[in-house]
């Protein structure tokens, strides 16, 4: 067998190659003619009241004038990362027919009362998070919060509406299969997180049909108990009815199963690698480039969204700039950085021509390795901070939305005050911590790879970066 080359090629090629890419990003930004802009409006933060019952449930509370609208949130630890391993899919079963019924509802009954009140409701479930929320107008608070608490204490999981679930699951599954990133996000998220909970992303379908109205029952209540979780409250309300429709309809609320277990902290590092999924005759790749990150709330957190913010988070970002606008090779590259209560991913993708799949691998690790040994400028980092900044306070404008933040907030070991950080931390981020974070985390030698395509077309391509391991999802 030939010797393995090395994963990534060396800075200086990626240099040469990509010396147009450079001169683009080296244009002043700032348009001339433009005024200049406006100054950052003040965060107006609201008052949490933080609160917690005789039986452990956590209650915050918001109280917000000005619509008689209110929102609430109730969110339990554990999600997709606490199924069995042998029921893998089970939490999406478990929040399709958490509101199909309760032990005195149907659920025509509770969709007919929600519409009564002007409401909507809507269930989730994420690694280490499920939740059920309700949005209604505020004249209806004491019958929404009956009808949460009836849901998060008492729903039956009727045989029949559990069926449908699984059917439409499995429909939703071989939907899903007809694209790349289905089997792609399986092998990458193996290479990543090994055994680990956080590496499932796709049911089977031989293991969704197995799962029963008895395992829906055991998660449940095992999952949804007071200890475990947090009323989130936001409305037209004081806080002293909040906290009063929280007691009457959920401080009589006891835990009735045993405590799940805890999820082991997730790996931080990934063995360089590259994978390819074979996926005959399809005229692009996939790729991905990524690696584990820090669980949520970790010393970086802020830095790090404005360093991938610069590198490939954002339309205007480097990536976009370079793979997008300079060499047209893809129309929606994109780079993240998630994070979860026990771990964290970084990952950047996007969709090629076939042909360009090397030139698009060997750009990408161009600019993550610009990112470590190059400050940013100055106006680069700015409008990076400026971009989140902004979206954040978007993002928590409702009181919908703002709910569902610190609901996770909680879930992630933050508290309201994190609200208040969030704005000045970025702000605080300098071209030097960016340099930092790209040498820590994103330099090209961390990185895995995984790419989807025909194998007959691009695995020589890919060849140039190392062995090539043909991979199959599992």
């Amino acid at each position: 067998m030939k010797p393995a080359r090395s994963l990534f090629p060396l800075l200086a090629l990626l240099c040469i190659l990509s010396t147009g890419s450079l001169r683009a990003q080296e244009k002043d930004a700032v348009i001339e003619g433009l005024p200049a802009y406006g100054q950052d409006k003040p965060l107006q933060l609201p008052h949490v009241v933080e609160k917690k019952l005789p039986n452990g449930l956590s209650l915050w509370l918001i109280e917000r004038k000005g619509l008689p609208l209110v929102s609430m949130y109730l969110a339990v630890r554990g999600g997709a990362a606490l199924d069995p391993e042998n029921r893998r899919g089970l939490s999406d079963i478990l929040s399709a027919t958490l509101n199909a019924g309760t032990q005195k509802r149907s659920s025509r009954q509770i969709a007919e009362e929600l519409q009564a009140l002007g409401a909507d409701m809507n269930l989730g479930v994420g690694k280490d998070i499920s939740y059920i929320g309700l949005d209604g107008l505020s004249s209806g608070a004491d019958k929404l919060v009956e009808i949460l608490a009836d849901t998060a204490r008492h729903a039956s999981f009727p045989e029949d509406e559990v069926r449908l679930a699984i059917e439409n699951e499995l429909q939703s599954i071989i939907a899903s299969r007809s694209q790349p990133s289905y089997d792609l996000n399986q092998v990458f998220f193996r290479q990543l997180f090994g055994e680990h909970p956080y590496a499932f992303v796709n049911p089977r379908p031989e293991v969704i049909k197995q799962i029963s109205r008895d395992d829906l029952l055991q998660a449940y209540r095992q999952r949804f108990q007071p200890d475990r979780a947090i009323l989130v409250m936001v409305g037209d309300l004081s806080t002293t009815e909040m906290e009063t429709l929280a007691i009457r309809h959920l401080g009589d609320w006891k835990t009735t199963a045993a405590r799940p277990a805890d999820i082991a902290p997730a790996p931080t590092g990934t063995e360089q690698a590259v994978l390819l999924v074979d996926r005959p005759h399809s005229v692009q790749s996939t790729i991905y480039v990524g690696r584990p990150m820090p669980a949520a709330n970790n010393p970086d957190q802020f830095a790090l969204e404005v360093t991938n913010t610069i590198f490939g988070g954002a339309f205007g970002s480097r990536l976009t700039m370079n793979i997008r606008e300079d060499k047209g090779y893809t129309y929606t590259p994109h780079a993240s950085v998630t994070e979860w209560a026990r771990g964290g991913l970084f990952k950047v993708s996007a969709a090629v021509r076939n042909e360009v799949t090397a030139a698009t691998l060997v750009e990408i690790f161009y600019e993550l390795d610009r990112l470590a040994t190059t400050l940013p400028e100055n106006e680069e980092l700015s409008r990076a901070q400026r971009y989140l900044k902004g979206r954040f306070l978007l993002a928590n404008e409702t009181s919908a939305s703002l709910a569902a933040t610190l609901a996770n907030y909680w879930i992630d070991g933050k508290t309201p005050k994190d609200l208040a950080r969030y704005v000045p931390e970025i702000q605080k981020v300098s071209r030097k911590d960016v340099r930092a974070m790209g040498r820590k985390y994103l330099s090209s030698r961390q990185q895995a790879v995984a790419v989807s395509g025909d194998a007959k077309i691009i695995r020589d391509q890919l060849s140039l970066f190392g062995e090539v391991k043909l991979s199959t999802p599992q």
